[in-house]
């Protein structure tokens, strides 16, 4: 019964995704089984292909299905993108954590079958192998683009098939259950989409007049099951439609910047405000003071999704970034919507709003800009999974977080933030789970091993490097004030260096992990940690002034005037006020999950949770909305 039952929760996971996305699902397709069958290596009669999921994305058809066989167990994902021409076998694998046993492995089948010859290309410094199995050797290489090879990079494990007129993946098998996300599934169809569209153009010739790979006889039978219809179409969905016909037009590639049509270039650097992640590219965690906005009242929005990243607010506007893929723009005063944008893809990082310009990045590691006042996408540009994006001067930075932090390198861009062109890239010497930080000029960079480094923000001329051997993870995001960087390690660690010179001129030692980006002002330090609460330290020494315990660790405070706002307590379910002067908390309120970093604006406190939940609340009084204003949906 209880598989049953998963079988029915998974097939109307699929129908919801379907019908959110107005693409179209249907319960049995034998014809994609027959089309994958070859490179899954199954018989095409006993295995099925069930709860498929077909649509457009960025011009390109797509299918989505289940594989099942006999074996539970062998359950696989399967995803298949239509290209733009019909061409011969090419099968990739890309390898980073086992270049010195499989990829020998791999090698050694390939060059036993007389019809397939290896093509490899790799980076030893990335750690990385490139092994492709071809019939075309020339295909291979044009396929193995160096855009190609980025895109791949964000991944420990990547494989897939050119196969006649489509491109082939198959996520790892297992249950059924495990493969109702729909965010993994938006993620991988965002990132095979680019990937089509980052091989090399020059493979697909002159504009073909009939859907590639489809032959007559495949679009009879599939014209043919549109008409016969078939039960698993009763929750609106609908029988896939033929794979439309090629457009007239090359495919753009979304490693370069891709104007929108019809869009007007944004506004130049400098004639608007900005908001981002900790209040500014500096990342100090403090917000200007200003008055309730007249008819304040607090409220409460449920999005659909987790919100695990917090808010940002710039005039007049709060911009989310949540789970189910979506940028939400919302009423500060009110929480209305006034619109949303679709990245296709989980939202996990804070977006940066300047000079009326949203820009968003989501787990598919493609950045959008957005008009900040309708969310039309002005362009868009491949960065790969990136952390929040930073604007100073004119300039958007992104720092790249690799599939494996503690093994894989790094890089920094620098791209212009009104067109998206790339200015500079920098590769950094270790991983890095963080954001760049950006100050005077400079660019403020921590690696996955707690190394921090500086380069010119301009040219990307490194200027110093603070090197370590640390064993532990670190994320955090640094912070720049008066002359100095700030940033905690996963060792629990918190130091301050000249950011200038990168001399380090204190170290301070907390119970937990220290994560949480640190909070600067006015010559003092305010930090959070995973296990023990918030300091207060003194920023010419590292000195401690005050501690408010908190065994379940908190947030670093957002400081507006005497006050800092801070999540914490248990799950993170609680916001409270406290006094910068002495860490006695002033005020607190209940979350319904665990709570984003909390932003201040205009007298306003924005917090979100997991739970979906956008909050605002009077910063001075912190009292809860009235039952009317709570929970509004979106």
């Amino acid at each position: 019964m209880s598989r049953k039952k998963d079988q029915r929760d998974h097939s109307a996971a699929r129908r919801r995704l379907a019908k959110e996305r107005r693409w179209t699902y249907t319960d049995w397709h034998p014809e994609r089984m027959q089309l994958c069958a070859a490179p899954l290596g199954v018989d095409a009669e006993k295995a099925r292909a069930l709860d498929a999921v077909s649509g457009t994305l960025d011009g390109h058809w797509f299918s989505v299905f289940d594989c099942v066989t006999d074996d539970p167990s062998a359950t696989r994902t399967v995803y298949l993108v239509q290209l733009p021409a019909v061409l011969p076998l090419v099968a990739v694998s890309r390898h980073s954590l086992a270049v010195d046993t499989m990829v020998p492995l791999l090698k050694r089948l390939v060059t036993e079958r007389p019809d397939r010859d290896l093509y490899e290309i790799g980076d030893l410094a990335y750690d990385a192998n490139h092994v492709v199995e071809s019939v075309d050797l020339e295909v291979a290489a044009r396929l193995l683009t160096p855009a190609v090879r980025e895109l791949a990079d964000d991944r420990r494990w990547l494989q897939w098939q050119v196969e006649g007129g489509y491109l082939v993946y198959a996520e790892p098998p297992g249950s059924r259950r495990e493969q109702d996300d729909s965010h993994t599934i938006l993620t991988e169809l965002r990132s095979l989409v680019d990937l089509v569209e980052a091989m090399d153009p020059g493979l697909w010739g002159e504009a073909a007049g009939a859907a590639p790979g489809v032959g007559e006889g495949r679009a009879a039978a599939e014209m043919e099951m549109e008409t016969e219809g078939n039960p698993g179409d009763a929750e609106g969905g609908s029988a896939d439609a033929v794979p439309p016909a090629v457009p007239d037009t090359v495919p753009r590639a979304v490693s370069d910047a891709v104007p929108t049509a019809g869009a007007e270039p944004g506004p130049r650097p400098g004639s608007g405000p900005s908001a981002m992640f900790r209040g500014g590219p500096a990342h100090t965690g403090v917000y200007p003071k200003g008055t309730l906005p007249a008819g304040f009242e607090a409220w409460s929005v449920r999005l659909p999704d987790a919100v695990v990243a917090a808010p940002v607010v710039c005039a007049g506007t709060v911009y989310v970034n949540c789970s189910d893929g979506r940028c939400y723009a919302l009423d500060a005063v009110t929480g209305a919507a006034r619109w949303s944008f679709d990245a296709v893809g989980a939202l996990k990082e804070t977006p940066a709003v300047a000079d009326g310009t949203v820009y968003v990045v989501g787990q598919s590691g493609v950045l959008h800009a957005l008009d900040a006042a309708d969310g039309q996408e002005r362009w868009r540009q491949r960065v790969g999974h990136s952390g929040a994006p930073v604007v100073a001067d004119g300039l958007l930075h992104l720092v790249h977080h690799p599939a494996n932090l503690l093994r894989d390198a790094s890089r920094i861009r620098a791209l212009d933030a009104a067109t998206g062109e790339e200015r500079w890239a920098r590769r950094l010497p270790d991983g890095s789970a963080a954001a760049a930080a950006v100050a005077d000029g400079r660019v403020y960079v921590q690696g996955a091993r707690a190394q921090l480094t500086a380069f010119d923000a301009v040219s990307g001329e490194e200027l110093w490097h603070q090197g370590s051997t640390a064993a532990q993870l670190s994320c955090c995001t640094p912070s720049v004030a008066g002359g100095m960087v700030c940033a905690g390690t996963g060792a629990g660690r918190l130091y301050a260096y000249d950011a200038a010179t990168g001399q380090q001129r204190w170290g301070a030692q907390a119970a937990g992990v220290v994560d949480s980006t640190p909070a600067l002002a006015e010559g003092l330090v305010f930090v959070g940690d995973s296990h023990s609460g918030v300091y207060a330290m003194d920023g010419n020494d590292g000195g401690l002034l005050w501690h408010l315990p908190d065994r379940y660790g908190a947030s670093s405070p957002a400081i507006c005037g005497s006050s800092g706002w801070i999540v914490g307590t248990k799950y993170g379910r609680g916001l409270f006020k406290i006094s910068l002067s002495t860490g006695v908390v002033l005020w607190r309120h209940a979350l319904d999950g665990r709570g984003t970093g909390p932003v201040h604006a205009d007298g306003v406190v924005y917090v979100g949770t997991h739970a979906g939940t956008v909050l605002a609340v009077d910063a001075e009084t912190g009292r809860k909305p009235v039952r009317a204003r709570r929970r509004m949906r979106v």
